[in-house]
């Protein structure tokens, strides 16, 4: 009976390890594959968390590089909207709804992908 209860306890442990390890590793792709979003879209905090009447130049201009990269690469609008929801889900304080919407607005551009605090990236073309 003992020796079951170990055989039990080995294969949970081996099982909650392997799913630990595939957390780590997805964990690990998106970082990799969002990566310039994760660095671009901090620059933009202070005006989407209201701190700021409007957005920075060195925002404005990685907002305009991501739009640019997006439309010249299949799939990356796509990825780049996944990105930013991933990186802004919970995030505190809370980003504001209609800055996020106004953010092309004010950097004078028109983005190739989505950002507002109720997007569907998994509509997203292009």
């Amino acid at each position: 009976m003992a020796l079951r209860h170990i055989e039990l306890l080995t294969l949970f442990f081996l099982l909650v390890s392997d799913h630990l390890a595939m957390a780590n590793k997805n964990n690990q792709l998106i970082a990799s594959s969002c990566q310039l979003v994760f660095d671009s879209i901090p620059y933009c905090f202070d005006y989407l968390m209201g701190d700021y009447f409007k957005p920075s130049n060195k925002c404005c201009n990685h907002v305009k590089k991501l739009n640019m990269i997006a439309k010249h690469r299949k799939g990356n609008a796509q990825r780049f909207c996944f990105c930013i929801e991933y990186m802004t889900k919970g995030t505190q304080p809370p980003m504001i709804a209609s800055r996020i919407q106004q953010l092309p607005i004010r950097c004078n551009t028109h983005l190739s992908f989505p950002i507002s605090d109720s997007m569907d990236c998994s509509k997203v073309q292009g």
